[in-house]
This record gives structure tokens, C-alpha cells and sequence, in this order.
């Protein structure tokens, strides 16, 4: 009997059914996202077409923690084009709990603290770009306070250059896109914000410098985002996530767990996306169409905007550069990249289709 055993056994293995891959979950409903959002502050929107796929008391004022941190990068970056070298002084080292930490009189280049503020968010490192890019942090706040109303960041306010606690610092989800925005148009920004890992060298050695962004390489097609904590403002996000060629956007404020708010809101967007146009509207904050309002609150009247005329569709051609492209049509590089998302804008593909925004007429 026992030399059967072998084959009694082969026998119940091929029996046993094949096990079942596990069903795939089904994406949120808009009434299970407004249930299980943890963030007090949301906004998420489809770039490409310009539409708003879900807001949440997007005008309601909260602290932004670090995300701060990418309007300091965003003037430090136009002040220098990210090269120079810098010195550090010892008022740019007294800031804690994040930092490198720098120490005063050491030299340190200008792209290492652009990748230290926003993959490690060291809050050394943004006093020491903003002191050295203006002549004191105070002069730079400024300066930030000053763009905030250029982009039109109307009820934000920047106390200081790396987002701690300070009087009166404010901002949006309304407010935080249209910086993201500004920000991912700067083709180097987008790359260093979606870089998983960066080796920075300091007077105390070197360090294996992580993204604080956790979903990085592990949500599907998760991109360049921002983090921001403190114990005031809890979690704060600002990223951008890519499937099948469709990026979305969002914001978060004062959310008790950015990583479940992130994860729900991308699953709805992605599975309610609007068809791509042909040619889509210039302003990714269109406000939301009257038919949607009762699911999703009105962003603002149609009177805030200017009304841009489509873009032209253009096709790629051998040869072709984006600068070239935006100077042929008069606009700047980074309005093309504004509702053009990609990873490497030095690599234009023949055949590859452009959106290219047209300058609004004069009344």
C-alpha cells in the first residue's frame, strides 16, 4: 500500500481546485468618498480637461505645513536656475525638527538644497535658499507673500520660508493647486519632487536622503507631490498621479491620514474620468459645471476667469524642441507644460500631440 501513496497524493493535488484570483476592488463611490475623507480640505481635478472631479471646502483657510516649501523652491529655482554655490550662515541653522543639519560656513550648491527641501523637506536648507537668494529670510517671505497674489493665491498667507507653525500662515486647497500647478511647470521641480531617493553630501558625511512621500512606488502611477506635517496642521499633500497617459491633481489640508485620503480620491478620479476633448480648456481650475454642483461644490463663478480660447493641437515633428515650439506660438514653455504633463520635457517624440495654450484677445 505504501508504494501508492506518491500517486494517492498527486491524485488529490490535481482534485483540489485552482485557487481564485482575489476580485479586484471596486473604485469609491461619490457618496463613499464624502463619508470616508479624512481631510477637512480637498481638491482634486483633471488638468487635461480642465474639470473639478471633487471639492471640499476648498476656500476654508488651514496651515500648510511643508508644502510651503514649494513656493520656496518655485522663487529660489527663477533666482538662480538652480546653480551657485552658497555658504551657510548660523541663522539658517537655528530651525528644527527637520534638517540635514547644515553647518555654518560650509559651502553647499543650490540644486543640493532644492533636492533637501523637497525630497527631505529640511528646514535648514530652505532658510539657507532663502536668506542667500534674497538677503534675509524676511525680505524672501516677502517676495513669497508677493507671488501668492501675482498667481492669484487669494487667501494665502506665507510667514516663513519652510512652513513651521508661524502668525497667521494660511493657505487653500483652492490656493495650494494653483501653486502646485505653477510648480510642476518647472520641468526640474516635477523631476525632483518625484525622485524616490537622492545621496546628499554635507561637512557631516553623506546621507541616503528618502522621499517623504510614501505612496511613491507604491500607488499605481503615483508622481511628483509634496508632503507637509505638523502637529497644527496634521497632514497636508499636494501630488499628481498618472494612468494610461491622464494625470490628476490634488490638495489636501488638515487631513488625520493623507495616505487613505490620497489613495480614495486618485481611485475615484481615475474611475470617473471625462473623456479627453480634442482640444481641452486652458484653466485647470474651471469652475464646476451647474449640473454637477449639488455633488460637487461650486469652485467659483464664471466671472473669476478669464475665458481662454482652446489650444492649438499640435504634432510633434523631427527636430522639434519645446522651446522652439512655445517661441513659434509666442507663449512660454511652461504654459505648454501646464496642461502637457511630462517627465522629460527634452524628449519630444515625433508623432507625439501638444495642447499649445493660445494668449486670451483683449477685450
Amino acid at each position: 500500500m505504501t508504494r501508492f501513496l506518491p500517486l494517492l497524493f498527486l491524485w488529490t493535488a490535481c482534485t483540489v481546485p485552482a485557487a481564485q484570483p482575489a476580485p479586484r476592488e471596486k473604485p469609491p463611490t461619490l457618496e463613499q468618498v464624502q463619508e470616508q475623507l479624512l481631510a477637512r480640505a480637498a481638491l482634486l481635478i483633471d488638468p487635461l480637461t480642465g474639470q473639478v472631479l471633487y471639492a471640499k471646502n476648498v476656500d476654508e483657510t488651514f496651515p500648510p505645513a511643508s508644502t510651503v516649501k514649494m513656493m520656496t523652491a518655485l522663487l529660489a529655482y527663477r533666482k538662480t536656475g538652480g546653480l551657485g554655490v552658497i555658504t551657510v550662515r548660523e541663522e539658517d541653522t537655528h530651525v528644527e525638527p527637520s534638517h540635514v543639519p547644515l553647518r555654518p560656513g560650509e559651502r553647499v550648491e543650490i540644486a543640493d538644497l532644492l533636492r533637501s527641501i523637497i525630497i527631505g523637506s529640511d528646514n535648514d536648507s530652505a532658510m539657507a535658499l532663502a536668506r542667500s537668494t534674497s538677503g534675509s529670510a524676511d525680505l524672501f517671505v516677502e517676495g513669497m507673500n508677493a507671488e501668492a497674489r501675482t498667481l492669484g493665491m487669494t487667501r494665502t498667507r506665507f510667514g516663513n520660508p519652510h512652513g513651521l507653525p508661524g502668525p497667521g500662515q494660511q493657505t487653500t486647497a483652492r490656493d495650494l493647486m494653483i501653486l502646485f500647478n505653477t510648480f510642476l511647470s518647472i520641468p526640474e521641480l516635477r523631476r525632483i519632487a518625484q525622485t524616490p531617493v537622492y545621496n546628499l553630501r554635507t561637512v557631516i558625511g553623506l546621507q541616503r536622503m528618502r522621499n517623504h512621500n510614501k505612496l511613491l512606488g507604491v500607488y499605481p502611477g503615483m508622481g511628483p507631490a509634496k508632503t507637509g506635517w505638523t502637529y497644527e496642521a496634521r497632514h497636508t499633500f499636494a501630488a499628481a498621479a498618472t494612468r494610461e497617459g491622464r494625470e490628476l491633481r490634488l490638495t489636501l489640508l488638515k487631513s488625520s491620514n493623507k495616505w487613505k485620503d490620497t489613495r480614495l480620491l486618485f481611485d475615484y478620479g481615475f474611475a470617473n474620468l471625462p473623456p479627453a476633448p480634442p482640444a481641452p480648456a486652458a484653466s485647470v481650475l474651471a469652475p464646476v459645471p451647474q449640473e454637477t454642483a449639488p455633488t460637487h461644490p461650486a469652485i467659483t463663478s464664471t466671472n473669476d476667469f478669464i475665458v481662454q480660447p482652446e489650444p492649438i493641437v499640435y504634432t510633434v515633428r523631427k527636430g522639434d524642441s519645446l522651446s522652439g515650439i512655445a517661441k513659434r506660438y509666442r507663449v512660454g514653455v511652461e504654459d505648454i507644460l501646464l496642461i502637457n504633463p511630462m517627465d522629460d520635457p527634452d524628449f519630444l517624440i515625433p508623432g507625439q500631440i501638444l495642447r499649445v495654450p493660445q494668449k486670451p484677445k483683449a477685450p
